[in-house]
C-alpha cells in the first residue's frame, strides 16, 4: 500500500480523531483511568489546547501525521512547558505521542520527534522532559536513540502519577570549545 504521509500542525477538525487515536493506544497498553493521560480534559480540544493566544510568545506545539489520501490522523506530538517545575534551564514536556499500529516502525516516530525537538529549540527551551511506561518498550528504545536518558526521579506535575518511567535530553548539544 503506498499513501501519501505528511507531518502538520493541528487543526481543529483534527480533535476527534486524536482523541479516538490516543484512547485506542492508551487501550492497548493498558493505560486508562486516574494518573494516564487518558484522564487528562485537554484531550477532548487538542488544537485548543496548543494554540496560542495573541500575543503570547510561542512556548508550545502539536503536530501531526495525516494520511493525505484518506484524511485519517495517524500519529502526533507534541510538548508544551512543564507544569510545576521551576527547575534551573527552561523545560518543556514532550506530550501526547501516540501512533496508530500501522505506522509503527516506518520511522515517523523518529520524524515527529524530530520536528518536537527542533521547534522546542527554537522556542527557547534547553531540556525536553517526558512520561511513560515500562509496557511501551518500543518507545522507550525510540527516546534513548533520540538522546533521551532514564532520570530516577519525576520533575514537575504532569498528573501523570501511573507512569514509571521519566526521560529527559538536552535540546542544545553545547559545541565543544578548543584551545590553541
Amino acid at each position: 500500500m503506498n499513501t501519501a504521509l505528511i507531518i502538520r500542525p493541528v487543526k481543529p477538525g483534527d480533535n476527534p480523531q486524536i482523541h479516538r487515536l490516543v484512547l485506542a493506544v492508551l487501550e492497548e497498553f493498558g493505560c486508562v483511568g486516574t494518573g494516564y493521560a487518558s484522564s487528562d480534559p485537554e484531550l477532548l480540544d487538542m488544537f485548543g489546547t496548543y494554540r496560542l493566544p495573541k500575543g503570547q510568545k510561542p512556548d508550545r506545539g502539536y503536530w501531526v501525521i495525516e494520511d493525505l489520501t484518506t484524511g485519517q490522523v495517524l500519529g502526533g506530538g507534541g510538548f508544551s512547558p512543564l507544569k510545576g517545575y521551576s527547575g534551573p534551564a527552561p523545560t518543556c514536556e514532550l506530550q501526547k505521542v501516540y501512533f496508530h499500529p500501522s505506522l509503527r516502525g516506518r520511522g515517523f516516530g523518529r520524524k515527529l520527534l524530530e520536528t518536537c525537538v527542533q521547534e522546542a529549540e527554537q522556542r527557547g527551551y534547553e531540556t525536553m522532559y517526558l512520561e511513560t511506561i515500562e509496557r511501551m518498550s518500543s518507545a522507550i528504545g525510540l527516546y534513548q536513540k533520540m538522546g533521551f536518558r532514564i532520570l530516577t526521579t519525576r520533575l514537575g506535575q504532569t498528573g501523570h502519577s501511573a507512569c514509571s518511567v521519566f526521560m529527559s535530553r538536552p535540546l542544545r548539544q553545547l559545541a565543544l570549545v578548543g584551545s590553541c
